[in-house]
């Protein structure tokens, strides 16, 4: 009786002591392991963030701070938009922007093209369409921007 219960107090005394997963697999794989569930967490949480702004989209107001955050790398995207804003319905040819902010034609609608791919991945849609041959911001965009820059002056 004696034996069982000392038995008894040593496995009770004795913790059970695992290696941790870090340990099993090393050190670097764990970390890479962990980065990868972390990144799969990750874009589950991004689509299911685009999901709500596709879903209130139409409730946006898409500022011209926000607009030139998100789609301008440096201040000749940030020109480029300031004067197609400034052009209004009509738009301007991809010429007439080159010759008003010296660029070339070409690297214009190479901008306008990266602009309206940055936007398409934030929101989901382009904000610079071309007709005909002018390119111009589209009607939802001017509106927002004549909204919030009203907003400003009040």
């Amino acid at each position: 009786m004696e034996k069982m219960l000392e038995s008894a107090q040593k496995e009770e005394k004795k913790p059970n002591k695992g290696r941790s997963q870090e340990e099993k697999v090393g050190r670097r794989k764990w970390i890479i392991k962990t980065l990868k569930r972390m990144e799969k967490r990750q874009k589950i949480i991004d689509r299911r963030t685009r999901m709500l702004a596709a879903g209130l989209r139409e409730l946006f107001i898409l500022g011209e701070d926000y607009v030139s955050l998100v789609a301008c790398q440096d201040e000749n995207d940030v020109a480029i938009l300031s004067a197609l804003r400034e052009a209004g319905v009509t738009g301007r040819q991809s010429g007439e922007l080159a010759a008003q902010l010296d660029i070339d034609h070409r690297d214009i609608s190479r901008r306008i093209h990266r602009m309206n791919k940055r936007m398409q991945q934030e929101i989901g849609e382009n904000i610079i369409t071309k007709k005909g041959h002018k390119w111009r911001l589209i009607p939802r965009l001017r509106h927002d921007f004549d909204v919030t820059k009203g907003g400003k002056e009040q």
